[in-house]
């Protein structure tokens, strides 16, 4: 019997724990059965014509539809806010009743809060709660001024981050039942612990903000000091046990699980940018130590907060060489950066910021993913830039929605199809699914109906995702962003639902996470397009 991540054979049932199940597709098809796949592709191409003008029928299509993963998502704005709700009321919590600030208490509130348990039933006050920290009823202006949206999405942050406050298994365990939900398999989702801890070290140990000749004096003293290695452990500790405590809260051990245990997750240090650069340089260092020695399911570094910010664009080529310092010491590590989060419109971003932010983040830090890139255009000679991202196989996260809410970039505007013309990777993603109120298949929806993509480009998008994540192990692929050919011992493995690939292949899919979770999608793709083609 099948579950919805396939048949789970006793020689891999080791990968379960891993949140991991094999299954298989065969990359080299015999001509026959090649032909009999572009038929069906063809024949799900055809149903997915019929269904794109109408919203319900089409979201049913894509739901089923397997995803790989999702790259770029904020674990800190991916829960829905009746859930932030939930737990502010449950730890007795206060909520300002004109910014909606949510603050410790404790009960009763002052004056000018609310307890956070009045937002729990439904009535005018949970409504404005909920709008306060999210897009949720929120209308974009009709002159297309992406200052709004912007600030109104970023602003969200700040009113419910207490909320947030020691829920870290609850909110691991919300999203990855949203991600089975989604049929999605991988989660790589940013997270920043010690943060606070760091910052006062740094004070007391009296650092100054460092500039391109003082990165390594800078890095050599904090690594040296016994308390930043203790807050290393400690951030590593502290994600362990949100990641055993999500299992728990799921029912994970149970002889039954629910499909959520078997979504896959993994961590990217998100650094702070608009803030002073010795803070700045001291979280990714931080990163780096925890994705270097794979410590608490860490796998890369990241730098979020507004692009735009004052300090965020001030500092920004600092940044990068920072990043791309760090990168030279340890070159295992892998690198996505926020990179071209700007659109014109945008108060305090000159034309000059549009123009370098993508190139720097590849040529100087040596990203191996970006996100966004929406200013693509405005970036100094971009056909250079996507040859080179095409070279290196620098992907793109795409999350299309958020780029239309933050930054009116949709439609024409958005450079999603020049990426994909130049050959460069693009996954797509949902950023922060929470505060947009959407999901990943409302992104593959996007994707379709906004940006005209068809299955197998849907089918190439997921593909990448999974090929990019930089989840530990070898690859499935023979070569990366070429998908015909698998790579040794599985080239000659044939799919089937009911029998195991060769014992080589397993014992490869086995010792390689990234390489199952991958061959687990290609087996969900092929179930999906036999479903669909009878259609």
């Amino acid at each position: 019997m099948r579950t919805w991540y396939g048949g789970r054979w006793p020689a891999v049932a080791a990968l379960t724990a891993l949140g991991v199940a094999a299954q298989v597709l065969p990359a080299a098809a015999a001509p026959a059965e090649q032909s009999l796949r572009d038929g069906q592709q063809g024949r799900v191409q055809a149903y997915l014509e019929r269904v794109t003008d109408s919203p319900d029928e089409l979201r049913r299509f894509l739901a089923e539809m397997p995803k790989g993963g999702d790259l770029h998502h904020h674990l800190g704005g991916a829960v829905r806010a009746e859930s932030l709700i939930g737990y502010a009321a449950h730890d007795g919590k206060c909520i300002s009743t004109t910014t909606y600030v949510v603050t410790p208490g404790p009960l009763p509130c002052a004056a000018g809060q609310r307890p956070a348990r009045d937002a729990v039933p439904s009535g005018p006050f949970r409504r404005d709660v909920v709008r306060a920290w999210s897009m949720a009823g929120f209308v974009l202006p009709p002159d297309g001024d992406p200052q709004p949206g912007h600030d109104h999405f970023f602003d969200a942050f700040g009113k419910f981050q207490e909320a947030a406050t020691g829920h870290d298994a609850d909110m691991l365990a919300e999203v990855s039942r949203a991600a089975a939900n989604e049929h999605s398999g991988y989660l790589e989702t940013l997270v920043t612990p010690q943060a606070g801890p760091l910052g006062r070290l740094v004070d007391g140990m009296h650092l100054k903000d460092p500039d391109d000749g003082t990165l390594a004096a800078f890095r050599s003293t904090l690594t040296a000091d016994p308390r930043f290695q203790a807050l290393v452990r400690q951030a590593a500790d502290d994600t362990d046990r949100a990641v055993r405590d999500h299992r728990e809260l799921l029912g994970c051990e149970a002889r039954t699980a629910p499909r959520a245990c078997a979504v896959a997750i993994r961590f990217d240090y998100q650094v702070l940018r608009a803030q002073d650069p010795r803070y700045v340089f001291a979280q990714q260092i931080l990163g780096f130590e925890l994705a270097r020695r794979h410590l608490g399911g860490f796998v890369g570094v990241n730098m979020v907060q507004p692009e735009d910010a004052p300090v965020a664009l001030r500092d920004y080529t600092l940044h990068m060489k920072m990043a791309g310092f760090l990168k030279s010491r340890s070159p295992q590590v892998r690198v996505s950066l926020h990179a071209g989060e700007l659109t014109e419109g945008l108060k305090g971003v000159a034309d000059r910021d549009l123009s370098f932010h993508i190139n720097e983040a590849v040529r100087v830090a040596g990203a191996d993913r970006i996100g966004h890139g929406v200013d693509l255009a405005h970036e100094r000679d971009p056909d250079a830039l996507t040859a080179l991202m095409r070279r290196r196989h620098v992907l793109v996260e795409a999350p299309l929605i958020s780029n239309a809410q933050i930054l009116r970039v949709s439609g024409d505007r958005h450079p999603l199809h020049t990426y994909l013309d130049r050959g460069v990777p693009v996954a797509l993603a949902t950023d922060d699914p929470g505060v947009s109120r959407t999901d990943l298949i409302s992104a593959f929806q996007q994707a379709v109906t906004d940006q005209e993509l068809s299955v197998a480009q849907l089918r190439t998008l997921a593909r990448a995702s999974l090929d990019h994540a930089f989840v530990e192990g070898r690859g499935l692929w023979r070569e990366q962003d070429r998908y015909d050919t698998y790579a040794e011992p599985c080239t000659q493995d044939t799919p089937d639902a009911h029998r195991a690939p060769s014992r080589s292949c397993r014992t490869f899919l086995a010792a390689s996470p990234k390489a199952s979770l991958q061959w687990n999608l290609e087996a969900d793709w092929r179930d999906f397009e036999n479903r669909y083609a009878r259609r």
